[in-house]
């Protein structure tokens, strides 16, 4: 019966099967997030929304990189540079041929208070990101308040179908839940794969929300 029980004790949790998910706050970015900020202004200005997953709003094309000019651009290899990193060719035999280049499709969305994005995934893609330029928020307000994004585990409901209220433990101690949400922040870049499911809680902040979402693709190399 010790034995029993100090097996117990000294159980090592381990997680398997992690979903990748990135996270990176921008530093000194103001003036790229300022300019991005009046690229969309502007084209909002003169083009009606897509309206895609928005619930509301306004939400460009996906050819930002098109009509974004150099913002954008700057944005995006930011970013296809952060994918690449934490991307791997398993196929790939000469470290000095790479066997894809990357190529992305970018828009921008508006979120005025109350709108939400309801639950989509981003099929062809390989990475879908979203990069925040406001938070829509005054100061003081709580940052839950910008509308989170939320994220879907995609075995769900499978993890609460035998008794719901019984749930099992992170590694960190933490009580598990199906989703896992995240609150905006000015120049912060949030990535993972673009075929888990995920929406936008509504936005309750004062101000509108503005932010980018870009899908990253993977396309033969030209000198392959």
């Amino acid at each position: 019966m010790i034995e029993d029980i100090a097996a117990a004790r000294d159980a090592e949790y381990k997680g398997l099967f992690a979903t990748p998910l990135i996270v990176s706050d921008l530093a000194d970015a103001d003036a790229l997030i300022e300019d991005l900020k009046q690229v969309i202004l502007d084209r909002a200005a003169s083009h009606p929304s897509s309206s895609r997953s928005n619930k509301g709003g306004w939400q460009s094309d996906t050819s930002m990189l098109k009509w974004g000019g150099e913002p954008a651009f700057k944005l995006a290899t930011l970013i296809l540079h952060m994918c690449a990193r934490f991307t791997r060719d398993i196929g790939q035999t000469d470290p000095e041929k790479p066997r894809f280049e990357w190529l992305a499709e970018m828009w921008g969305n508006i979120c005025p208070p109350s709108i939400g994005h309801e639950s989509h995934t981003h099929p062809g893609c390989l990475w879908s990101i979203v990069f925040y330029v406001d938070d829509g928020l005054a100061e003081g307000e709580d940052e839950e308040k910008a509308g989170q994004i939320v994220l879907q585990d995609p075995r769900n409901p499978m993890p609460v179908m035998y008794k719901p209220d019984l749930r099992m433990m992170e590694a960190d101690g933490s009580t598990y839940r199906s989703d896992h949400r995240l609150s905006p922040k000015v120049g912060r870049l949030i990535a993972f794969p673009a075929w888990l499911a995920h929406w936008v809680t509504p936005h309750r902040g004062s101000r509108d929300r503005i932010s980018i979402a870009v899908n990253t693709l993977a396309v033969p190399a030209r000198n392959m």
